[in-house]
């Protein structure tokens, strides 16, 4: 068999439709600041440091994300990402197993949250705006509302990537730019605005939006007070107390790389430079948009007041009280800054606009998974009818309907609550998390693995002094002893608390399976770094991936230890899920993504014994770059 007729076909069938500027867009949508940085911010109520100081960590981190990514999409841009990269160098079984999981399985589980975003930030805040009260709470509220609007989000998406990459930008870019209108009208009318003018519009408004008539401002902070909201103020910085806020604030802002697996479909995609400023703009002006919508909430809104309200609403959506908050529906600060002037008409225009922030970010959900799978199906690891690409729109519609489907039918057990499933998604974001490791991991490998595809890409040259390189391996093998320490200690005074308080089978599977993977990962940290001293040993300079993958490695596998054990969270507290609602005191959750990733594996394996049935070599496949 030759080499070419190893994968489905000699071409991928896909057209390079984008520009590096659509991908910039894309990747700004990807770290959404007005949906999935508000939904973020608003969880922070019971955290304290200061938000300005979180989200500018988590962004400097969050830069050398982008050097590996950028590094990673000029070496091989090919549609699938992290799974071409991660299957090609480090093994074809991982790179299969954490891709699957990470990017098909795991944006199911995503559904529900975009569905709850275009609910709070589109559908009730409009329709309340517009005299539709009881219709905007239904959706808030009630269980078929929410239903109803998650599979909303699966017809949009679904249309949105059914017409194609080349329309798809074009819908972007109108978002962008609206949205973008949108944003600087708030911004406006929260500078000029003032604290005692929202009060009273406030208090005048929030009737129209299920509040009882009344001081509602006063009563939002009292109810916020009770809910156990300690925010801390945004000054001073208070850096060492916003410690705590980056790993809940990295659900928002770990994701500029979001786009990699579409870079098959990208114009330029191997000029390094491009690929790594499209990004980088992205994470810049997220952070400075953040920074300074912060300062503007804290001018006219109040932070206080905003901090109470998200307690207030949080607390009773979450079910920790039975008393409803005042304003009973998700305090949306654009929606707040709407308030300053008081028309309807101009209410609704603003709000509109501000939606379109949801509806350029939406198409996120399915659009890079769908080049994971496509990707997978054309090295045959899936059957040969997912790989088909629509003729029109060369967009591979098969594929599209694996993430649709499943969704829908996630979307209903999450909104009315079959097997618990709102716990069971909850770790999703680790699952991400763990799939970036692995890019990351290629990534500072690369230059010894695969060294022909390091050697003829745009970024061989691109190096660092010998002696920062070694300064760099030096602080990676410091903290990577800490990581491995502090995972132990927490591993077993957690093994300890259960043993005293004799806890249930489940949570003791749960822990050991963790305590197990404790180890697995001091094995990985220390086998990076013998590949990276071996690599450089001699050399005069260190590739600068190898670098900036020392570093992010370093920063998200303390992301994945602080997520795992959550220290805050002792076994006494049982059932409490812990700071960050995800990790070992989820257990239930924690259960569900171990079947994922064994359901990946199952296909891993069986399709690799059904196509050496078939005569097809599966190592050979996995020894080349996919087609183009």
């Amino acid at each position: 068999m030759s080499d070419v007729s190893l994968f489905v076909r000699k071409a991928s069938g896909l057209v390079r439709a984008w520009s590096v500027f659509d991908a910039f867009i894309y990747a700004t949508f990807s770290i959404n600041l007005i949906t999935l940085g508000l939904f973020i911010f608003s969880y922070c109520y019971y955290l304290q440091g200061s938000l300005i100081s979180g989200v500018v960590i988590g962004a400097i981190f969050t830069v050398f994300e982008v050097i590996v990514y950028a590094s990673l999409i000029s070496a091989m841009p090919r549609a699938g990402g992290d799974y071409v990269w991660q299957s090609r160098i480090l093994n074809r079984a991982i790179g299969f197993i954490l891709s699957v999981t990470g990017w098909w399985f795991i944006l199911w589980l995503w559904t529900p949250l975009y569905g709850q975003m275009l609910t709070y930030e589109v559908y009730t805040p409009l329709l309340a705006i517009a005299g539709l009260k009881d219709a905007a709470l239904w959706f808030t509220t009630t269980s078929m509302g929410q239903f109803i609007g998650m599979l909303s989000v699966c017809l949009i998406v679904f249309i949105y990537i059914a017409i194609g990459m080349k329309w798809y930008a074009r819908v972007q870019k109108f978002c962008f730019w609206g949205g973008v209108v949108g944003l600087g009208i708030v911004f406006l009318l929260l500078l000029f605005g003032n604290n005692e003018t929202f009060i009273a519009n406030f208090n005048a408004l929030a009737p129209r939006f299920g509040a009882q008539a009344g001081d509602t401002y006063a009563a939002t902070m009292q109810a916020g007070v009770e809910a156990g909201t300690v925010a801390g103020p945004l000054f001073p910085l208070a850096i060492g107390a916003s410690i705590a806020l980056v790993p809940m604030l990295t659900f928002f802002n770990l994701w500029p790389n979001w786009g990699s697996t579409l870079y098959g479909e990208v114009r330029g995609a191997s000029d390094y430079k491009r690929n790594f400023m499209g990004m980088l703009w992205a994470i810049i002006v997220t952070t400075v948009g953040a920074v300074v919508l912060f300062l503007l909430i804290g001018k006219t809104i109040g932070w206080d007041f905003y901090n109470n309200a998200n307690g207030a609403f949080w607390n009773s959506t979450w079910g920790y009280t039975s008393n409803p908050p005042p304003l009973p529906i998700w305090p949306y600060p654009a929606l707040f800054a709407a308030f300053m002037v008081k028309s309807p008409l101009l209410m609704f225009i603003i709000v509109l606009l501000m939606s379109l922030w949801w509806f350029g970010w939406s198409g996120t959900l399915f659009l890079s998974s769908t080049r994971v799978i496509f990707a997978a199906a054309i090295d045959r690891m899936l059957p040969e009818w997912v790989s088909r690409i629509e003729p029109r729109t060369k967009t591979p519609l098969n594929a599209l309907l694996l993430m649709v489907i499943p969704s829908a039918i996630i979307s209903y057990l999450y909104a009315f609550k079959v097997f618990n499933f709102q716990t069971l998604a909850l770790d999703a974001t680790v699952v991400i998390a763990i799939t970036f490791l692995g890019s990351t991991i290629a990534g500072i490998v690369m230059p010894w693995r695969a060294k022909d595809v390091f050697d003829g890409s745009p970024i061989a040259k691109y190096k660092v002094p010998a002696w920062l390189g070694w300064i760099i391996t030096a602080i990676y093998t410091v903290f990577s002893i800490y990581l491995i320490y502090i995972s132990v200690k927490d591993a077993l005074a957690i093994l300890s608390g259960l043993g005293a308080l004799s806890a249930d089978g489940l949570t003791w599977f749960v822990v050991i399976i963790l305590g197990l993977l404790t180890i697995v990962n001091a094995v990985i940290l220390l086998w990076v770094l013998l590949q990276v001293v071996k690599g450089v040993s001699g050399s005069k300079a260190m590739p600068l991936v190898t670098l900036a993958g020392l570093i992010f490695l370093g920063f998200l596998d303390w992301l994945l230890v602080v997520w795992f054990w959550d220290p805050a969270i002792l076994p006494e507290a049982l059932p409490a899920i812990g700071t960050y609602a995800i990790g070992w005191s989820n257990v239930s959750s924690m259960v569900f993504m171990f079947i994922n990733y064994l359901v990946a594996a199952g296909i891993y394996f069986g399709f690799s014994a059904y196509r050496r049935r078939q005569g097809i070599q599966i190592e050979k496949v996995y020894k080349e770059i996919p087609v183009e």
